[in-house]
């Protein structure tokens, strides 16, 4: 028996081997559960993303808490009531004590009072304001974490899905391999090959199975990755779709990242306005009524009530205001620079994004006519193989440099819905 014929043989006996062993695993593992799950597009990670996300949660508590703010501001507004009791003796001793002048031997006191400050308008317009101004700054970074959020998913989704693409090109390459081999081994046997091509793509087909074994691994890490982001709990493997990937249309009201600038500017006037209040005179009424006396004796007497207006005029602070307007000066260029900063950035980012956007789309109308050409030399080197009219050193690498243009056309496309992902995230 010759070398091929020998070699045939035990390729039939380790196929047999490992098909025996599968079928035994198979019976061991009846009853355990499946881990191969559906297909699950780029849509239902976002979806998992933002409904897991206890970022946006605490925002949706930030918002709730704001509107309980603005009725603690109303509610401190309303007339206050309290009840307020005390008891106290000062007893002397053969002239020893505390000077009766002074506490008049006790006092016992059970009042019920109530106040409430007057002309409150000026006061609560730049309170309530404050409160809008922290509504929609929350409502804007809530906006600006939620894209936060989909652009890292949507970025890592698109990581697994060119590896989806690369491990599935490489198994139809190892499909391929295994035929052919198959073709090679019988022309072999004719003597139209020699026994090393037979071994130089049986070689070529064993790299192809430790390359799927590199790529399935990759492809599991990156999965892993993506689940890990949407705060998903599974270890299944799972068939990721295509995403669906459009371009965004820019916004025709101000960027969210430059409405968090306008927003800070909103804020520090608010600040003056919240600090003029200080400055403004405040009046309350109160009243109160019930036990006051200072001896027990004629306690009977002393149930009464007292009510009034009180006043109060700030004068001097020691120039608190005009310090805390510099103050406030300072924070408003500060804030001015890094808007201009951030806009220039923004622009050229926005600028250079839709650059690459134009060469990505250049590079697969490119690499899509050129894969065109590789696979038409594909397919007739193919047939030239069943003939033996080809060596199968060159038929290998045509096969690789197929599996190339393949992999850069992926490359582009998944470089593209990059592009279009950033731009997405800076058009919102």
């Amino acid at each position: 028996m010759g070398k091929p014929e020998k070699y045939l043989f035990r390729y039939i006996y380790q196929k047999l081997h490992i098909l025996l062993l599968v079928g035994c695993l198979y019976g061991c593992m009846q009853g355990l559960p499946i881990t191969i799950r559906a297909q699950q597009s780029l849509s239902e990670y976002l979806s998992f993303a933002r409904q897991r996300s206890p970022l946006l949660k605490d925002y949706a508590n930030q918002l709730a808490a704001a509107q309980l703010d603005s009725l603690l501001i109303r509610a401190a507004h309303k007339p206050q009531v309290f009840a307020s009791g005390m008891l106290m003796a000062a007893p002397t001793f053969h002239g020893y004590g505390y000077d009766m002048a002074i506490t008049n031997g006790g006092q016992y006191t059970a009042l019920a009072s109530v106040s409430q400050p007057l002309f409150t308008r000026k006061i609560l317009q730049p309170q309530f304001a404050q409160l809008d101004i922290q509504r929609q700054q929350i409502t804007n970074n809530a906006h600006i974490s939620t894209y936060d959020l989909e652009h890292a998913v949507a970025l890592q989704y698109l990581v697994a899905y060119a590896d989806q693409l690369l491990l599935e090109q490489n198994r139809r390459i190892d499909s391929l391999l295994q035929q052919q081999q198959m073709i090679v081994q019988r022309l072999v046997q004719q003597g139209v090959y020699q026994y090393a091509d037979y071994l130089n793509i049986t070689v070529a087909l064993q790299n192809q199975e430790i390359t799927l074994d590199q790529l399935r691994t990759q492809y599991l890490q990156d999965l892993s990755a993506l689940r890990y982001l949407c705060g998903i709990a599974d270890t299944g493997i799972v068939y990721l779709q295509e995403p669906d990937i459009t371009l965004h249309e820019p916004p025709t009201n101000l960027s969210v990242f430059l409405r968090r600038y306008q927003l800070d500017s909103l804020s520090i006037v608010n600040q003056r306005q919240l600090f003029a209040t200080h400055y403004l005179p405040t009046i309350n009424w109160f009243a109160d009524a019930g036990f006051n006396a200072s001896q027990l004796s004629t306690a009977y007497k002393n149930f009464g009530t007292s009510f009034g207006i009180s006043l109060n005029i700030p004068i001097y602070d020691g120039h608190q205001r005009r310090l805390q307007n510099e103050k406030l000066d300072l924070q408003e260029r500060t804030r001015q620079q890094y808007q201009q900063f951030f806009t220039t950035q923004y622009h050229q980012q926005i600028s250079g994004l839709y650059q690459q956007l134009r060469e990505t789309s250049q590079q697969i109308l490119s690499i899509t006519q050129k894969l065109a050409t590789s696979e038409e030399l594909l397919t007739v080197d193919r047939q030239l193989v069943q003939t033996g009219n080809i060596r199968i050193t060159d038929y290998l690498m045509a096969i690789q440099q197929h599996l190339m243009v393949q992999t850069s056309l992926d490359q582009a496309r998944i470089r593209r819905w990059q592009v279009i992902t950033e731009l997405n995230y800076w058009l919102h």
